[in-house]
Formats: structure tokens, C-alpha cells, sequence
């Protein structure tokens, strides 16, 4: 088979074991970036490949520079490299290739790093009393920020939520086709539910009366645009960064710091972390601990109360 002819075969393989439309997107894109590297050096078909030429783009990807005029970051570079390791692999499997060159490739160590920019609960309050709630997007907005800090969604996961995902009676959201295409059952908070439920009964039938003017009618999505159609994720980030230059928080807010925060405020109030890995949809336990080491605010507290060099101070 010609290298198209493979690549689609590895895509069809990647669909056959449920992985996202998006993942297999990369995936690809990643093998293809390979051989556009691969054919500066004379490669063109995988039988070609050796450990050495492997290494070779490995350094590459460590000099290439970005669109925003960077090194990409080190998580980056795994994942391009990934996708050609993915690949040759699925071709010894599949009998294309007797030896795998990329057996003993070396991933590059990812650098710990902890989440930016969580906000304080003060910092919440004050996000959450920025809208003005006398009007219909106030409102709304209002509920969103309320839903992202109850429940730690992701911004898409938030975006994706209709009505048929929402229980208020029992207090719980359905997340479908979360990340990797998992669904999964978070709790909702009694404030944000009751916000929720004013919004579903007495904000939302106004925005779905202008969808329906709008040609856009039978819209099941939760959070509706001013002309009642899905809420983009560029209108999104762009309401919360409205509110905080109004509530004058001077580091950066997105959507994902109410994750980041959710899950920090819960595991400094003693949260059991495999609660909180569950809520967030982690599958690994190791992404769910980076927010161990944001307790660091209340160990410095503790050290300053108890050691006994502090008294002296």
C-alpha cells in the first residue's frame, strides 16, 4: 500500500477503537508532519524508518518553532511524536513492518507544573456579583460562571450541556462525550441548581422565542446566545474577561480557572481526591494530584502557627 493508503488505514483503525473524530484528526496530522520532516532527509515509506532517523526528529521537534514565534512546549513535542510511534506500531501489528524502529524511543520528561491563576473564594464572589442579574445575559452569564465553579466542566463540556442533561430535582448534570469521548455524572451545587432553574424556566423561554424568530427553532442547548443559538466558546471567554476587569481581578480568568479552582478550593476543605478526580473526569489519578501542592497556602499557615522558630519572630 502507498503511504495514503496507510495512513488511512491507521484512521480507520483509531475509529474502530472509539477514539474521538478529533483525536484521530491529530493523530494523522501527526504522522503526515513526520514524513514532511522525513522527506528533507530522503524517507518516504515507513519501511525506511530506523531508530536514528526517529532521534533525528525528535531533536527537530525540540528546535521547531511555533506560529507565536516559540519552542513548543515539551508536552507538545510527546504528543507529535506520539503519533508516528501510534503508527508504527499499528503497521508491525497489522504484519506491514517485521522490526518497530520506535520500541525504544525515549519521551522527553514533562516539567511539573501547576496550575496558573486560581482564583481566591474572595475572587469568586466577586466574579459572581459582576453580572448585572436585572438582565437576560447578565443572568445568564451569572449561571454560567455558577455552573463552572460548582461543577469544575470543562468550557466545551458547559457549551454541550442541553436540556435533556440537566436533572434539577436531583441536583445532577450529565456530561456526554466528555474528553477521550467518555460520559460521565457530576453533582450540581443547591445555589447553582436554583440559579440553573430560574434561568431554564424564566430566561432561557426568551432567548428560545428568538431562536425560533431566528430560523433556529427545536434549540436543546442549555446556554443560548443572544440571538438563540449555541453560545460560541470565543463569546464565552470573551463575558468572563468582562467580568473580571469589572471585578477588578488583575491576573488572568478564563473559563478553565473555575475548574482549576473548583478543584483547589474542594481538596483545601479536606475533599477525599478521588471524589474530585471523578467530578473532573480525570482518568489518571497523577492530573488530579498537581492540586495536592496548591495546599501549599494552607501548609505555610500551619508552619507559621506551629513551628516553634515562628514564636521567636
Amino acid at each position: 500500500m502507498e503511504l495514503p493508503e496507510l495512513i488511512d488505514s491507521f484512521a480507520k483503525h483509531l475509529a474502530a477503537l472509539n477514539r474521538a473524530p478529533k483525536t484521530i484528526r491529530q493523530y494523522v496530522q501527526w504522522v503526515q508532519r513526520f514524513f514532511d520532516f522525513a522527506g528533507t532527509i530522503g524517507i518516504k515509506t515507513p519501511a525506511e524508518i530506523t531508530s536514528a532517523h526517529l532521534l533525528a526528529y525528535q531533536k527537530h521537534l525540540a528546535d521547531l518553532v511555533n506560529k507565536k514565534g516559540r519552542i513548543s512546549s515539551i508536552k507538545v513535542q510527546n504528543h507529535h511524536l506520539i503519533g508516528i510511534v501510534m503508527f508504527l506500531r499499528y503497521l508491525c501489528v497489522e504484519g506491514i513492518l517485521a522490526h518497530n524502529p520506535a520500541q525504544h524511543v525515549q519521551y522527553a520528561k514533562t516539567p511539573e507544573r501547576l496550575p496558573r491563576d486560581i482564583l481566591s473564594i474572595a475572587e469568586v464572589r466577586k466574579m459572581l456579583r459582576a453580572p448585572d442579574v436585572r438582565t437576560v445575559m447578565g443572568y445568564r452569564d451569572r449561571v454560567i460562571m455558577e455552573v463552572l465553579y460548582s461543577t469544575g466542566i470543562r468550557k466545551q463540556e458547559l457549551l454541550n450541556l442541553t436540556v435533556d442533561d440537566v436533572n434539577l430535582e436531583s441536583g445532577i448534570l450529565t456530561i456526554r462525550q466528555g474528553k477521550g469521548g467518555k460520559d460521565r455524572v457530576v453533582p450540581l451545587g443547591r445555589i447553582a441548581a436554583k440559579c440553573l432553574e430560574t434561568y431554564v424556566n424564566g430566561i432561557r423561554p426568551t432567548l428560545l422565542q428568538i431562536a425560533t424568530l431566528d430560523r433556529q427553532p427545536g434549540q436543546k442547548t442549555i446556554f443560548l446566545s443572544l440571538r438563540g443559538g449555541p453560545l460560541s466558546k470565543n463569546a464565552l471567554a470573551e463575558r468572563i474577561e468582562r467580568y473580571r476587569r469589572l471585578a477588578g481581578i488583575a491576573h488572568p480568568v478564563t473559563p478553565h480557572t473555575f475548574r482549576h479552582s473548583c478543584a483547589t478550593h474542594m481538596i483545601r476543605n479536606r475533599a477525599n481526591i478521588r471524589h474530585v478526580q471523578e467530578l473532573l473526569g480525570h482518568v489518571n489519578l497523577n492530573t488530579t494530584q498537581q492540586y495536592l501542592h496548591l495546599t501549599i497556602t494552607d501548609l505555610k499557615e500551619a508552619h507559621h502557627r506551629f513551628h516553634p522558630r515562628e514564636k521567636d519572630a
